[in-house]
């Protein structure tokens, strides 16, 4: 009963000296400890605060930097830690929040990254090889990532995560190739430029420098989308997969998204399987591989009445056929690809009107940067149109793209060619920044004089059915 009373009245004495403390006359030492264990500069301009059952403390306003600016920014900290450990100058962990922080990630122009400038070592007389812990919360955060060798801004807003199982294997290395966790996370918006995703949610996993985003739901171009994003930062070079399954997208918020003139209207389904590696020196997009697929039935055309301008040859002679070859490019592929192409001006200076499609598909492979056409084609109640070549994306050209009006035998009855820079395109002979009223082709005479054969080269067998 002695001993037992001794005990009681020592631990209430650590308790009442605790509560005593001012914890914030040790703020220089804490800021110390910190910036000499994780390699920033961390400062702590708020209060910080003690906490008993469990024993933890709190931070607010709290900031860390390199010399190349702010990495992170932290409303408030709170920490969960074991007491014991303490004593023999070890962190142990058991929970952290993170309350509305900001992360700002830079890409340099050198392609390096503004968190892997840290040269401070960590303090020797800690032990932080190895950091684990139970609990990861976020809460409304923000992520900001700004690519200086192509001048995007990417901002992730209302972040929300809860991840269990955290562990660090050596926070003298790498710190992404060795952090390991899973949970789930929610973000409210991603915003790029005009390209705009809502309600991002999905399971979130890191395992030795490869996380995933598996399952991953979305809403996007007016639709809801389902995937999955796995990043492999293993290698030197990081390596990025996608899978992404949109049904049912609006045709307009799609172009809207990729800054492209209103083409098409209507419903229609995206698939998109791509690889993205990420070499230090290159263009990002000459790293891309993959498939996309953009496909749409009964879609209405805004610039002109394809059916009316391939008929009335009288009243379309200016038609120029690579102005329909636009619809194949306008999306994704659309916002580089098409700068330079005043497509379907020719019909606002002519007929205009609008139209229908019965059948759309737009299916692209993607090697190096390079999207070659695999198959596209539309049809409308009485002609097909069909697009073939490649869009080197990485140096901006047009790489022998010919449209042709396509017979019931999938052979070109006329055919148009579009060539050169994104900037300054070639339409056949007449450059595309000229006035596309000029008659770049006139059907009736074109028709005319083609002859046709029982045989003749297949432009175009895919999946676009001729009309009836």
């Amino acid at each position: 009963m002695i001993i037992g009373g001794i005990v009681t009245l020592l631990v209430i004495a650590v308790f009442i000296a605790l509560l005593l403390l001012d914890i914030n006359s040790f703020k220089t030492k804490i800021e110390t400890a910190a910036s000499q264990s994780t390699g920033f500069d961390v400062r702590i301009n708020g209060k910080i605060r003690l906490s008993f059952f469990p024993f933890g403390l709190s931070a607010k306003d709290m900031h860390f930097t390199n010399t190349g600016g702010e990495i992170l920014a932290l409303e408030r900290l709170k920490l969960e830690t074991e007491l014991l450990p303490l004593l023999k100058k070890q962190i142990r962990v058991t929970s952290c929040e993170l309350f509305k922080p900001t992360v700002t990630i830079m890409k340099n122009a050198d392609s390096t990254y503004n968190f892997e400038d840290t040269e401070k070592e960590s303090a020797k007389e800690w032990s932080v090889t190895a950091i684990g812990f139970n609990k990861l919360k976020v809460s409304g955060g923000t992520l900001v990532y700004l690519d200086k060798t192509t001048g995007e801004k990417t901002e992730l807003k209302e972040i929300n995560l809860a991840i269990k199982d955290v562990s660090i294997g050596n926070t003298h290395g790498d710190i992404m190739k060795n952090l390991s966790f899973m949970g789930s996370m929610d973000c409210k918006e991603l915003r790029k430029k005009d390209l705009k995703i809502d309600n991002i949610k999905g399971g979130i996993k890191a395992e030795k420098g490869v996380f995933s985003l598996k399952p991953l739901t979305i809403d996007i171009f007016g639709a809801k989308g389902e995937g999955d994003v796995v990043a492999d930062r293993t290698e030197a070079d990081s390596v990025y997969t996608i899978n992404l399954s949109v049904t049912k997208l609006d045709f307009e918020i799609l172009q809207e998204s990729f800054a492209v003139k209103r083409l098409i209207g209507g419903k229609g389904d995206l698939v998109a399987s791509l690889t993205v590696k990420e070499k230090r020196g290159h263009s990002p997009i000459k790293g891309v591989d993959g498939t996309l697929s953009l496909r749409g039935d009964n879609l209405i055309t805004y610039t002109v009445d394809i059916d009316k301008a391939l008929s009335s040859y009288e009243a379309s002679q200016t038609f120029n056929l690579v102005d329909v070859g636009a619809f194949f490019i306008a999306g994704p592929l659309g916002s580089a690809a098409l700068k330079g192409y005043r497509y379907g001006d020719v019909y606002y200076q002519t007929q205009g009107g609008q139209g229908t499609i019965k059948q759309f598909v737009s299916q692209w492979k993607i090697k190096d940067g390079v999207a070659e056409a695999t198959d596209c084609a539309l049809a409308t109640h009485h002609y097909r149109v069909a697009l073939k070549g490649k869009l080197n994306l990485v140096n901006e050209r047009y790489d022998n793209i010919i449209v042709a009006l396509i017979d019931d035998k999938g052979c070109a009855q006329l055919k148009q060619s579009i060539t050169g820079s994104f900037g300054a395109p070639q339409v056949g002979v007449v450059s595309a920044m000229e006035s596309l009223a000029d008659p770049v082709l006139h059907l009736y005479r074109k028709a005319k004089r083609f002859v046709q054969g029982d045989k003749c080269e297949v432009f175009y067998n895919g999946a676009v059915d001729k009309p009836r």
